[in-house]
């Protein structure tokens, strides 16, 4: 799951056809976001955002359909939009191996026990199934551990496995160890916890970027948990 070899992308370009509207402010900055580049030329090849009855503009070979209609594939998007569609939609297209869970860079502070010891350390990326954070030692393949993270209300006791250790003098990092890890199946109520903050997180980032009353606007398009919304909306 976090393994990286099999991630070959394509270059991330992609055009918004839509009209001029909070949905689409806010989807592009979402996309800035999560790395993709904005164009305008048929020829970088990007995937094509399009809503459902307009004309497709010529050159394009790929495309996304934003639409009213109940049904969903991975080529086909529901208005009012659920974020996480939208950024597995763009994982299929533009990844190999796509990813199938969401996750953010964020430096959260966790405690992990392992080897009968305990530490403090910070995550380097979040999952609803996965992590990846700072470790003082390095671990072995499938090596169980104990994680603990609190954010605000919400505590998250985690058990997980080691997939891969990086020693930091390999990528720059010094004496740092990276440990990614996946987490051993949990209540279906934690994944969804997890995911949510992840989703208000994002939505929290980029809402800057659109100003509050375009942002709040926005929000009115999208399918959201009340924590995402919290979380998106706060001003923390």
């Amino acid at each position: 799951m976090l393994g990286k070899s099999s991630r070959s992308p394509m270059l991330k370009n992609v055009y918004i056809y839509l009209e001029n509207s909070p949905l689409r402010a806010l989807i592009e900055a979402l996309l800035l976001e999560w790395g993709y580049r904005l164009t305008k030329d048929p020829a970088d090849a990007p995937l094509l955002l399009i809503k459902d009855n307009q004309e497709q503009p010529a050159g394009f070979s790929h495309s996304l359909t934003f639409s009213s209609s109940h049904y969903q594939d991975r080529h086909h998007l529901e208005v009012p939009l659920t974020i996480e569609t939208l950024y597995l939609a763009l994982e299929n297209h533009f990844h190999r191996t796509p990813r199938n869970h969401m996750r953010i860079g964020v430096e959260w502070p966790i405690h992990v026990r392992v080897r009968g010891q305990e530490f403090m350390t910070h995550t380097i990326t979040m999952a609803d199934r996965g992590i990846r954070f700072i470790s003082p030692f390095e671990l072995a393949h499938a090596e169980e551990m104990d994680i603990c993270i609190e954010r605000e209300d919400e505590t998250y006791n985690l058990h997980a496995k080691a997939v891969y250790s990086i020693n930091g003098k390999e990528i720059g990092w010094g004496d740092k160890i990276e440990v990614g890890a996946v987490c051993t199946p949990q209540s279906k109520e934690v994944r969804d916890s997890i995911r949510s903050r992840i989703i208000g997180v994002y939505l929290k980032r980029v809402r800057p970027v659109l100003g509050s009353n375009l942002f709040a606007e926005a929000l009115q398009q999208l399918n959201l948990t009340r924590m995402s919304k919290e979380i998106a909306t706060s001003e923390a």
